[in-house]
């Protein structure tokens, strides 16, 4: 496995305890972890982190333990079972928050407190502990107790009325993207307020939504209304082609865009056509006035061509272009090899697999994987016995399976 030698890390020394979900929580935890956090991660007994069922699976793999994606967000991390609703629960959890710095949790709203495990709680026994809740629209408020899906998030954050085409239905960006951008924004939050109880020695309570992080993403909709009065919408249906549209060529699609400081008949030596040696092609209004015939122009010189291929050759005469890459032409990628982006994890039931590594390259901090994600309670003694005192018949006893009380996931699968 790659980077897998201990190293100190900027969050080495702090603790934190993973109460959370599913992929926010998760995400948001395990960034903690990548900078040296040692994270202990509370599951429901029997079947753990519902995210334990998540595709991708390795089907050949006993469950809980084939979710790839459980893998990615949760590595660095330990797991210990613990019915959170059990009586028996409340004197361990009171050593694990009163040893921890940061909790994170994703529950329903007032779940928690019906288990007399609230943050005002959690603040008494640790005071300068930081509680992060994500939730689906905050703790409190109208929508408050909503289910919600990443489709939600992207139509009511306001993602998906800006993005198509405004002829056309509203596009929801792929994957679980709502997800990862409110675990960034709850690990960067959660480090805000753990230096700031390290300055003045008070702890806080993080109620953060993640329908206000997808709207946080938006990004010229104020400008347009505060400059032009105008709505931001989705792309017209007739607009200058180089404004990044995607473009088809023999293998794939390419994005075209003026700008980047390269001389705008640049274009007319990558693509073969005089015409873009018009120094009326330069401006954008014109452009968009013969949108259709310069389409075409570009259609019919890179038909023939990889959209890699063109991309390479216009970046070297510094234009800007862009090209729409799959997963095979990611995992080939010679940029993305060069960074060392992706990682080869080992793990005892599915064996090893490739997974994206860092976020982002910083030289006197650096991110690490010092751990595959864990196996359910697989280190229930360790942290029970050897670090809270447990006597290991105390910790033995413990249920193996979750009690009556169901827990609330926040997010929808």
């Amino acid at each position: 496995m790659n980077n897998m030698e201990p190293s100190p890390g900027a969050l080495s020394g702090v603790r934190v305890l993973d109460l959370s979900h599913g992929i926010a929580g998760p995400f948001a935890a395990r960034i903690l972890g990548d900078f040296g956090a040692d994270v202990i991660k509370i599951e429901k007994p029997g079947t753990g982190d519902f995210s334990r069922y998540l595709e991708p699976l390795d089907q050949g793999a006993p469950p809980p333990e084939q979710s790839l994606l459980f893998q990615y967000l949760n590595w660095n991390k330990r797991s210990v079972a613990l019915d959170l609703g059990a009586p028996e629960s409340q004197q361990i959890m009171q050593k694990l928050v009163s040893s921890s710095d940061i909790v994170i949790e994703s529950f329903s709203p007032g779940t928690l407190a019906r288990w007399k495990l609230s943050a005002d709680r959690m603040l008494e026994w640790n005071p300068r502990a930081v509680i992060t809740s994500i939730t689906n629209f905050g703790q409190t408020g109208p929508y408050a107790h909503y289910r919600a899906s990443d489709l939600v998030f992207q139509a009511m954050g306001g993602i998906m009325h800006i993005s198509g085409c405004v002829d056309k239905e509203p596009l929801k960006h792929g994957l679980s993207q709502s997800f990862y951008c409110a675990g960034l924004n709850a690990a960067y939050i959660s480090m805000a307020a753990y230096t700031a109880a390290l300055s003045d020695g008070c702890g806080e309570h993080i109620d953060l939504s993640i329908h206000e992080s997808l709207a946080s993403e938006l990004v010229l909709n104020m400008p347009f209304y505060a400059f032009l009065g105008a709505v931001q919408g989705r792309r017209a249906t007739v607009q200058d082609p180089f404004l990044g549209e995607p473009i088809q060529t023999r293998d794939g699609y390419l994005s075209v865009q003026a700008g980047g400081g390269a001389p705008f008949e640049n274009f007319a030596d990558l693509f073969g056509k005089e015409e873009f040696r018009d120094p009326a092609l330069a401006n954008g209004p014109t452009r968009e006035a013969n949108a259709e015939s310069i389409k075409a122009l570009i259609e019919d010189s890179v038909k023939d061509k990889s959209a890699k291929q063109v991309f390479l050759e216009g970046s070297r005469k510094r234009l800007l272009l862009g090209v729409v890459q799959n997963a095979k032409d990611l995992l080939d990628c010679e940029h993305l090899q060069a960074r060392n982006f992706f990682l080869d994890v080992d793990h005892p039931e599915t064996g090893t697999f490739r997974f994206p590594g860092e976020l982002a390259k910083l030289s006197t901090t650096p991110t690490t994987v010092r751990k595959r994600a864990p196996l359910l309670d697989e280190h229930r003694f360790d942290v029970l016995v050897s670090e809270l005192g447990l006597t290991q018949e105390e910790a033995a006893s413990l249920p193996s399976e979750q009690s009556g009380k169901e827990e609330e996931a926040c997010q929808t699968k």
